[in-house]
C-alpha cells in the first residue's frame, strides 16, 4: 500500500473535525481526504451504497475499508497511532472498538453539534482547511 484516500461526510461537523485532525498527523503513507459529495468521490466510489453514510478508506489498488475498519485504517496510516490500530483490531479490543465506532457513527450529527461550527481561517475567513 503506497497511499490512502479517506472519503468522509463533508456535511457532518464531527467528520470535518476528524478530517482536520488527520490533516495534522504525520503519516507512514500519503493520505488524501475526499468529500463524499464531491464529483470525484461520486465518480470513483459512486457504486458504494453507503457513500457519505459511512467512513470509507481506499488504497491505490481499489481495496476499500468501511466503517470501523476504515477508522482503524486511518489510525494505521499515522505514525503516532499505528500501534493503537493494532491493539484495537486485536481479539481483546476489536468488539469494543467496533461497538464504539458504530455508536459514534450512528450519533455523529448529535456528537458533532457540541464540537461547534467550523473555525474560520484567520487569514481569509474561509471555513475550511486550505493552503495559502
Amino acid at each position: 500500500m503506497t497511499s490512502l484516500t479517506v472519503v468522509y461526510d463533508e456535511s457532518c461537523q464531527l467528520c470535518r473535525r476528524a478530517r482536520d485532525w488527520l490533516l495534522t498527523q504525520p503519516c507512514h503513507v500519503p493520505v488524501r481526504l475526499l468529500a463524499a459529495g464531491s464529483p470525484e468521490a461520486r465518480l470513483r466510489f459512486g457504486n458504494l451504497p453507503w457513500l457519505g453514510q459511512e467512513l470509507v478508506v481506499a488504497d491505490e489498488k481499489g481495496q476499500a475499508w468501511i466503517g470501523p475498519a476504515a477508522f482503524l485504517t486511518c489510525l494505521w496510516a499515522t505514525r503516532r497511532y499505528r500501534s493503537w490500530s493494532y491493539r484495537l483490531s486485536g481479539p481483546t479490543f476489536a468488539p469494543m472498538a467496533e461497538r464504539f465506532f458504530y455508536l459514534v457513527s450512528k450519533n455523529r450529527k448529535r456528537f458533532g453539534a457540541p464540537v461547534g461550527a467550523d473555525v474560520e481561517c484567520s487569514w481569509c475567513e474561509r471555513k475550511e482547511p486550505h493552503a495559502h
